[in-house]
C-alpha cells in the first residue's frame, strides 16, 4: 500500500526525505495507526549528509543507500570492531548498511517498493504522465496511487462464494 506520495519540481529527490518522513507520519496518525515505522528506507537519491545528520535524531532507524551498486556487485564482509570517531555521517550510513541487519532491512526494499513502481508503470503506464501543470501532474500521479491501492485492497479481499 502506498501511505504517502507527492510529486514536486525538483531534478533530484534531496530535499524530499524530511517532508516525506513527516508526511508519512501524518497520513498514519490521519489514518488512525499508531504504530511508528521501526525502519525506513531510502534509495540513494536522498543521501545528503544534512538528511543523514537529521535522521538520526529521529526515533525511528532510517537507512539511506550512499551510492548505487552495480549489477552483480557484492559488498564486503559485515564490519567489525567500533565505528571511527572521524566517520562522516556518509560513511556511517555505509557502514550501517554493510551490517546483516542493515544488508536484510534495505533487500527487504526491493520486494516492497520497486514491484509498486513496475506495476504502476506498466499496468497502469503511469511511466509519463498526461496532464500539464504541476498540479495536474501531482493530481494524475496521485489518482495512479489511489488505483494501486484499490487494487491491492480489491486482491486482498476474500472471494465471495456464488451458489
Amino acid at each position: 500500500m502506498i501511505v504517502s506520495t507527492d510529486l514536486v519540481q525538483q531534478p533530484t529527490d534531496v530535499n524530499e526525505l524530511l517532508p516525506m518522513i513527516e508526511k508519512t507520519t501524518e497520513q498514519l496518525a490521519a489514518a488512525g495507526i499508531t504504530i511508528v515505522p521501526k525502519v525506513l528506507l531510502a534509495d540513494a537519491g536522498y543521501c545528503s549528509n544534512d538528511n543523514l545528520a537529521a535522521t538520526a535524531e529521529l526515533g525511528t532507524e532510517v537507512l539511506v543507500a550512499t551510492g548505487r551498486m552495480k549489477h552483480g556487485e557484492v559488498t564486503d564482509a559485515a564490519p567489525r570492531g567500533r565505528i571511527p570517531n572521524d566517520a562522516t555521517p556518509r560513511e556511517r550510513m555505509a557502514r550501517r548498511l554493510q551490517t546483516k541487519t542493515g544488508r536484510a532491512h534495505y533487500a527487504r526494499r526491493k520486494a516492497i517498493v520497486e514491484p509498486v513502481i513496475g506495476q504502476m508503470k506498466t499496468r497502469q503506464r503511469a511511466g509519463a504522465l498526461r496532464l500539464r501543470g504541476l498540479e495536474g501532474a501531482r493530481g494524475e500521479w496521485l489518482l495512479h496511487a489511489l488505483c494501486h491501492n484499490l487494487r491491492k485492497l480489491a486482491n486482498a479481499a476474500p472471494t465471495p462464494v456464488v451458489t
